[in-house]
């Protein structure tokens, strides 16, 4: 009875060290870490395109708000050859809005510029680290088949025990996913720094900027009225 509860422990061993062989297999881990930067890149390449087409919709915003200062600064015109101020100053008011509004927009766009700038740069730095790692791998591999197929040849020849070798591919394993682990270690340093965009909905300043804001505005709006009558009189 002792002999077959022996065999049937001796089995279960086996096909647990298979396991765990597989599971620590370093060429699998070596391969697994390959994809995981493979697809951080892929992430990386959608960051881009999602800050390139938001600051894309930003510069249209911008071009319309110039067409806008534009078109506002001509009813000026036109309001005050009609001798209509009030609808001169109206005019001038929403063209005051509007360049407030692409200064806005302008700043916006400079920060989505940088963040664009960054991202590009974390890719080189990304792929430059995929192809060092890749490079890496090959060799590691490499060095493992070679290892194997040595430890099998010295097993076969010197007769040692297969405890012996089962502590020797322990180390073995050990040491490749140390490196495997210092390798992507050194992978993620690329993708630590990432610009992140601002809040643009959040108001700058407090409730007295604001207001002196406005009354900026405002006299701007009159200097500008006042200007407006001025050249209408020389005509």
């Amino acid at each position: 009875m002792s002999g077959i509860i022996s065999r049937f422990k001796a089995i279960f061993q086996a096909q647990a060290n298979a396991v765990a062989d597989q599971m620590e297999d370093p060429k699998a881990s070596l391969e697994y870490s390959l994809t995981r930067l493979q697809e951080n890149r892929r992430q990386l390449s959608r960051s881009l395109v999602e800050v390139a087409a938001a600051k894309g919709r930003l510069e249209t915003q911008q071009g319309q708000m110039a067409t806008a200062v534009e078109k506002y600064a001509d009813q000026a015109r036109a309001a005050v050859e009609a001798g209509r101020e009030d609808l001169a100053r109206t005019a001038l008011e929403r063209k005051q809005e509007a360049e407030a509004r692409r200064a806005e927009l302008e700043l916006n766009i400079s920060r989505l510029e940088g963040q664009l700038d960054h991202l590009k740069q974390s890719q080189v730095n990304l792929d430059r680290k995929i192809e060092l790692f890749r490079s890496k791998k090959e060799e590691l591999k490499s060095i493992y088949n070679s290892s194997q197929a040595q430890l099998r040849v010295r097993e076969a020849l010197s007769g040692v025990s297969e405890d012996l070798a089962d502590v020797g591919n322990t180390i073995q394993r050990a040491e490749s996913r140390i490196q495997e682990m210092q390798s992507r270690a050194d992978a993620i340093d690329a993708l630590v720094s990432e610009g992140v965009l601002s809040d643009a909905l959040q108001p700058e300043g407090d409730d007295i900027d604001r207001e002196l804001a406005r009354i900026g505005r405002s006299q701007a709006v009159e200097d500008e009225l006042a200007r407006i009558k001025a050249e209408a009189q020389h005509e």
